[in-house]
């Protein structure tokens, strides 16, 4: 009797187990589903191992941190091809961007989910305003834009989940 006890512990512990892993793949796939990039949102969470069991606000988290990760590297981008004045503009918007990205983190924090999409919405902007600084009929090089546009995606993401937790979006 003790040994069958056991058993049905396990076995009842294994399946909740199996379906806390499925109820997160599907949160997770329900999340990217309702953004402007589907393939950038899951590739986004599988390439970090703590969303494998991530609650929304985890994956909050993760998904500010590839965005800030992002801006970064798209503002180291901008001073290597620095060679004009068009793009002075584009590194002031990125430092707003960024600066943007890091308050974020406290608002997600505060579940204060209206700021964070007001902080969120304003790093898109300034990403997308440098796409467009410079000047009528002149291009930025075509790895900005992409590195732009890919950023854009990133918040989408974060302004998904923010309406996920706020309520505006339910799923469950």
């Amino acid at each position: 009797m003790r040994i069958s006890l056991n058993n049905s512990f396990l076995f009842l512990f294994l399946i909740f187990l199996s379906s806390s892993t499925f109820t997160n793949g599907d949160l997770i796939k329900k999340i990217c589903q309702q953004t402007s990039d589907p393939s950038l949102c899951s590739n986004s969470f599988h390439s970090d191992p703590r969303s494998v069991n991530a609650s929304l606000t985890i994956l909050g988290h993760i998904s500010i941190k590839n965005a800030q990760k992002s801006a970064k590297s798209i503002k180291k981008l901008i001073h290597s091809v620095s060679y004009s004045g068009n793009y002075t503009e584009c590194i002031s918007l990125y430092e707003d961007a960024i600066s943007n990205l890091k308050k974020c983190k406290k608002a997600l924090k505060a579940h204060d989910y209206g700021e964070l999409n007001t902080l969120v919405s304003g790093a898109m902007t300034d990403a997308s305003m440098c796409d467009g600084s410079f000047g009528r009929g002149v291009k930025g090089p075509p790895q900005l834009k992409f590195a732009s546009l890919k950023l854009q995606g990133l918040c989408n993401i974060i302004l998904v989940i923010s309406s996920n937790l706020s309520g505006i979006k339910m799923f469950v």
